[in-house]
C-alpha cells in the first residue's frame, strides 16, 4: 500500500530533532551517526516527519514513567480512560433501564 502522507514521529528531544534533520556532519556525533542513516533517509524521502512535542504533553509516557497523580489524571484523560466504576455505574444503569422496558 503507497504512503501518501509521511508519518508523523513526535519526540521530545530536540537534541535528536538536529541530528536527525540535519546531513552535515558533526564531531560530537561521530560514534552515533551511523544510527541516524535510515531516519534521515525516511526523512530526505519523506516517508517519515519529525516534530517536537513537550515532555509533559508524552501521552506514552503514561505507560512507562511514574506521574504525580494530577498528571497521570491529565494523561489518562486524554487517552480516554474510563474508570472501572464509571464503566461499571453505567452498565448497571442500562441494565436497569432494560429490566423496566
Amino acid at each position: 500500500m503507497p504512503q501518501d502522507k509521511p508519518t508523523k514521529i513526535y519526540i521530545d528531544n530536540s537534541s535528536i530533532i538536529v541530528l536527525v534533520r540535519n546531513p552535515i556532519f558533526h564531531d560530537k556525533s561521530k560514534n552515533i551517526n551511523i544510527i541516524f542513516h535510515c531516519p534521515r533517509d525516511c526523512i530526505t524521502n519523506k516517508k517519515v516527519e519529525v516534530k517536537y512535542v513537550k515532555t509533559q504533553d508524552q501521552v506514552i509516557d503514561i505507560f512507562t514513567k511514574p506521574f504525580k497523580y494530577d498528571v497521570f489524571a491529565k494523561m489518562r484523560d486524554i487517552l480516554v480512560v474510563i474508570k472501572k466504576s464509571c464503566l461499571k455505574r453505567d452498565i448497571e444503569n442500562k441494565l436497569d433501564f432494560y429490566r423496566s422496558v
